[in-house]
């Protein structure tokens, strides 16, 4: 069945000719033939199409919006194609014919302030302002769609016309066309009428929300109101969430009033549930012309361009914080040069630097730990079956950085795994950014998971982790072992000192791997050829017998710092140095400007 449909797919790609503007000639013909029954037929035939075409393959239907068909153009040849069938068929009264124009002239009307309306509504991704946590009546978004509203209007968009057609030739074929007709007609128009209707409080909303100048007021006197001391700044695509939700309930224990500040309206209902205020404030210039004055720390997930508008508050110390610590080229970014501070988890972090001539300067790099990291577990899981955890990185933004196995180890790791039945489950958790560069990565990742749902329906109890479950932390907690890729990953899975596994795709020389990877140094390696799978049995059901164990000890203590104090501790306490800290010269060893007052 897959292979029909695929075929179908192509055959979609290659002629929609054939498909959907070959259909409506049916149509048309039949229109003008004056035959109801191969005209309700020839319809039937033209809503199949558009509904094969919409999901099978959409990207059909451009060539015939470059060439004047679009959908909204074919709607309305269709339903020429029913008033010249009431003309051609005979025994229509006039008055059939006129209440079929007025009939599709009040309901196009209808669709279209539907339509317009739908349309509007996407507007939400350009209201200047919009918050949450800050108090009754704050400029948040307007409620969500009921899920029926979209659907509706989906339907309306591409088949407003189908009742009216069927309904028309039915009533032809029945000899009573007038009733029939107004019974399409007025279904039809009602449910324009229903979604008009809907959206009318969120377009009452979205209105208030596009006033920049007004609701900018509202905003800056809560957030005046609030007086945040420390900021976390972000923006990106939503599917970068998770770098910031990653530091919300570090932010949450500070003894310090935290907000979050984001840049687009999607991120800021992105961003995972949370008591800390949440701003969003899209523009550039509003953005610099908004008080920041109680703010004392900026922290920062990320290197992006965005970032400008805020670095050049001079009041606020500015701090790159990353979204997590691996031996990553980002890991050690000469952009980083631009903030007060890089904070890194420990003296790994501070050694990438220093190695990598990014130029900045080691009295610029604190040593916080990974507050993130306190809800992972010390020690086996627990599970009566030996868990194994893959979780590959993505393929990264070009080839010369790409660390990812998935795309030439990933089906023979989870193969093998796979092999050994049900004395192991495997747990696979793929970045969230996998395929999103390459197509060569999501087919891969689609096969690894036909694999999994494969020895599922033979009776395996193996996980796919994605979307909102893949919470990285509990695949943590749910496994023995792990198998990945350099990354991040590597850094958080050292607190529970479980044995891990790094791949190696490219081959290099185990020595000169381990030099070049720190974290990977207590790690059992996977080369090209994943023969050393074979461990994993022996390693998981002999734990004393794990050669890398005391080896872990000491790497964890390199990449993420000492213990004590704990890394919540050492995270305040930068904050606190920092908010306290006099003017931006005194970091950098100069004498402090005169007429520069300190902080109170």
């Amino acid at each position: 069945m897959r292979r029909l449909v695929s075929l179908y797919r192509i055959l979609l790609r290659g002629s929609p000719v054939l498909t959907l503007p070959g259909t409506l000639a049916l149509l048309l013909v039949a229109a003008v033939v004056g035959s109801p029954g191969w005209f309700l037929g020839a319809a039937v035939l033209c809503h199949m199409a558009e509904l094969l075409v919409e999901r099978l393959a959409p990207e059909a239907d451009r060539p015939l919006r470059w060439g004047g068909m679009a959908a909204g153009a074919r709607l309305m040849a269709r339903q020429a194609a029913l008033v010249l069938l009431l003309v051609r068929a005979g025994d229509v009264s006039d008055a059939t014919v006129v209440t079929a124009v007025a009939g599709l002239f009040v309901l196009d009307w209808t669709r279209a302030m539907a339509l317009a309306g739908s349309a509007s509504l996407e507007r939400v991704t350009r209201i200047p302002y919009a918050t949450r946590n800050l108090g009754k009546g704050e400029p948040t978004f307007p409620a969500p769609a009921p899920a029926w509203q979209p659907r509706l209007v989906g339907l309306l968009e591409r088949h407003g016309d189908a009742l009216p057609l069927v309904f028309g030739a039915t009533g032809l074929l029945a000899g009573a066309p007038l009733p029939t007709l107004l019974a399409g007609l007025g279904v039809t128009t009602t449910a324009a009428l229903a979604v008009c209707v809907g959206q009318l409080p969120r377009l009452r909303r979205l209105r208030y929300l596009l006033n920049g100048a007004r609701v900018g007021k509202d905003v800056q006197r809560r957030v005046t109101a609030y007086q945040p001391e420390v900021v976390l700044y972000f923006t990106g695509l939503t599917s970068n969430a998770y770098q910031a939700n990653m530091w919300l309930e570090t932010l949450e224990r500070l003894d310090r009033k935290a907000m979050v500040l984001v840049r687009t309206p999607a991120l800021a209902r992105a961003l995972a549930p949370t008591p800390l205020p949440i701003v969003c404030v899209t523009r550039a210039e509003d953005v610099m012309n908004f008080d920041w004055s109680s703010v004392r720390v900026a922290l920062y997930t990320g290197n992006t361009g965005k970032n400008l508008h805020l670095l050049r508050e001079p009041h606020i110390k500015h701090v790159f914080v990353g979204h997590g610590d691996s031996d990553k080229d980002s890991s050690s970014n000469p952009v980083s040069k631009v903030f007060d501070q890089v904070w890194v988890a420990g003296p790994a972090g501070r050694d990438r630097y220093r190695n990598s001539d990014a130029g900045v300067r080691d009295e610029a790099i604190v040593e916080v730990g990974r507050p993130q990291l306190t809800g992972i577990e010390t020690g086996p899981s627990g599970n009566e079956v030996p868990t194994v955890l893959y979780a590959p990185t993505w393929e990264g933004w070009d080839s010369e950085h790409s660390y990812c196995s998935l795309l030439t180890m990933g089906e023979k790791i989870i193969t093998t795994l796979l092999a050994q039945g049900p004395s192991l489950r495997v747990i696979y958790r793929p970045h969230p950014y996998t395929g999103t560069r390459m197509a060569a990565a999501r087919a891969a990742h689609e096969r690894v998971i036909e694999l999994i749902e494969r020895a599922n329906r033979a009776g395996g109890a193996h996980s796919v982790v994605t979307g909102a479950e893949a919470s990285l932390h509990d695949c943590f907690n749910r496994s023995d072992m792990l198998i990945t890729d350099i990354s991040s990953v590597i850094s958080d899975y050292m607190p529970s000192l479980k044995p891990y596994m790094v791949s190696n795709p490219n081959g290099l020389d185990e020595a000169e791997f381990r030099t070049a990877f720190p974290s990977a140094s207590a790690a059992y390696l996977l080369n090209p050829d994943c023969a050393e799978l074979g461990v994993i049995p022996g390693v998981l059901a002999a734990p004393d017998q794990d050669a890398l164990a005391g080896k872990r000890r000491e790497l964890r203590d390199y990449l993420l710092g000492p213990e004590s104090p704990d890394a919540m501790t050492r995270f305040a306490a930068a904050v606190d140095a920092l908010a306290e800290a006099g003017p931006r010269s005194t970091l950098y060893g100069l004498p402090a400007p005169s007429g520069t007052l300190e902080p109170a």
